[in-house]
């Protein structure tokens, strides 16, 4: 079993918590977004239970140590740290077949914000 962290920039602000408590929100009225909110969670802990060992349906690999959970049209983008534990950095929509480079090198720029603060 993993532990899951949140990445919280240096004012506090959570990428991730703001998405699912969004998700969460619409989904009493909007179906997609109840789809959209279970499954968030369900990828959520899946990796917890897991690990990255879940298969390219759920997890992938992107580079270095950034990895990707992928519920759906959204995805997730993490990293393992230490002690068991992922912290996942950041969420964003996915429009194209390949990760946009910019959302890699965003999730490079949070680990290493993480790792400075927390490492």
């Amino acid at each position: 079993m993993f532990q899951i962290d949140f990445y919280r920039t240096a004012r506090g602000d959570c990428n991730i918590e703001a998405f699912l408590e969004g998700l969460e929100k619409k989904a009493s009225t909007n179906k997609d977004a109840r789809i959209q909110y279970k499954q968030a969670i369900q990828y959520i802990q899946f990796l917890e239970d897991y690990g990255t060992q879940l298969g390219e349906n759920v997890t992938k690999h992107l580079e270095e140590d950034i990895w990707e959970l992928r519920p759906g049209n959204n995805r997730v983008l993490f990293f393992y740290f230490k002690d068991d534990t992922f912290v996942l950095l950041h969420h964003f929509r996915k429009k194209t077949q390949k990760t946009p480079r910019r959302e890699i090198e965003k999730a490079k720029a949070e680990r290493n914000d993480w790792i400075s603060r927390k490492g």
